[in-house]
């Protein structure tokens, strides 16, 4: 295990190498890639992009597919569902494999309103209506913020445009984590959720196995390391991204050094990684986010418990005590369905079952693959059979 965050560690760093040689700039998209409704439309599917600003004055991008090509009508009013991606990824995580697999797809297909979050940071919302992103102060901020902050604006945005009532949301990883923090802060928009679908759902990590978690164990606390770690984390660049999907194809000899630093991230499952899609999706994958928001899981793993963040000694000012207050897990009433892979190293599933334990209305359910992992989710060769088609059936029963 301690070889294995080393290893995990190094690649970090090389992959910081390559983003120094880059340069700092983070733009939103590189160049070399296809915009995200051209990922879209290529398959004959209508895409639009919408921006919305957060209260606390972050830009947004929001993709939408409002309906399917195989629908008979646009004029119908349809369910409206939300989906929202992990720690430094994006709305491409819902459409990279086509229309035959990926979820956002699916949903379309099945007659719903798909709406694509990209979290403060990433490659699609790195813009604020004061700050610069070339200022740390606009990398201040973890996946709570992303959660009270990110998520209502999001959410009431979408019910405003579409005139409906509450919505179905679909989150993966960070996106489920964003997901339990804004109930618990604003339980009011419990009654803006229809049905919760939690893929590989992260609150508690007590458990995990993951050396990219475990990594974060070797950073130091206290608020001068807050104040100097305000930077981009893994941000998507032309250069540093670009490199990854050379070294990624198939034939070269640096490829199964690519596939065993995703396996120790997320779990190993060989026969599921579609190996002539990753420079593909190494192409969007990372898409960046803030380093507090990989510190913020870190504190979750030492603490166990599923807190917000710990400022140091600032908590006496910003909480009133020396420790930062747990999520009150007992003001989620919206019904979800947490969906477990039995080999994910991240989000594992003894601490997908304590949260079940602690969620009044929580399903849990578990892919039917006991070598499923973390990335499976979004990048498995049978995801829609083993996935994809129970998260349509679950909406559907809720």
């Amino acid at each position: 295990m301690r070889l294995a965050v080393w290893t995990t560690f190094l690649a970090f760093m090389c992959y910081l190498a390559m983003d120094a040689v880059s340069g700092r700039r983070n733009k939103n998209v590189p160049k070399s890639l296809s915009p995200m409704p051209k990922l879209i439309t290529q398959h004959g599917y209508p895409a639009e992009t919408h921006t919305v600003t957060t209260e606390d004055g972050y830009i947004l991008t929001m993709h939408r597919i409002p309906y399917s090509p195989k629908s008979n009508s646009t004029d119908t009013k349809r369910p409206v569902v939300f989906l929202q991606h992990g720690l430094i990824s994006s709305s491409v995580d819902w459409v990279i494999m086509g229309p035959d697999k990926s979820l956002a797809y699916l949903l379309a297909d099945g007659g719903y309103d798909v709406w694509m979050g990209n979290s403060r940071g990433n490659m699609y919302s790195t813009k604020h209506n004061k700050l610069s992103a070339m200022l740390p102060i606009f990398w201040s901020f973890s996946w709570h913020e992303m959660g009270v902050y990110d998520l209502p604006a999001e959410i009431d945005y979408i019910l405003t445009n579409t005139g409906q009532n509450d919505l179905s949301y679909v989150g993966h990883s960070m996106g489920t984590t964003m997901f339990f923090a804004l109930m618990s802060v604003k339980p009011d928009y419990n009654a803006k959720i229809r049905h919760m679908v939690a893929l590989a759902p992260v609150a508690f990590l007590r458990n995990t196995k993951s050396p990219f978690a475990s990594i974060t164990k070797l950073l130091p606390s206290g608020v001068l390391f807050d104040f100097v770690s305000n930077w981009p984390f893994f941000p998507n660049k032309k250069l540093s991204n670009g490199l990854l999907g050379t070294f990624c194809k198939i034939g070269t000899i640096t490829q199964s050094m690519c596939t065993n630093t995703l396996f120790q991230i997320g779990g190993f499952n060989t026969n599921q990684l579609n190996q002539t899609m990753l420079p593909t999706i190494l192409h969007y994958f990372p898409a960046g986010s803030s380093i507090k928001a990989w510190k913020h899981y870190g504190q979750l793993i030492n603490s166990g418990s599923f807190r917000q963040y710990d400022h140091g000694l600032v908590n006496l000012y910003k909480y009133g005590n020396l420790y930062p207050p747990d999520y009150n897990l007992d003001n989620i009433n919206s019904s979800v369905s947490l969906v477990v892979g039995a080999n994910d190293w991240l989000a594992t599933p003894e601490d997908a079952t304590q949260l079940q334990l602690q969620l009044p209305f929580a399903v849990y359910h578990e892919v039917g693959l006991p070598e499923f992992n973390h990335f499976d989710f979004l990048w498995a060769i049978d995801v829609k059979t083993l996935v994809n088609d129970k998260v349509l059936s679950l909406l559907k029963a809720n």
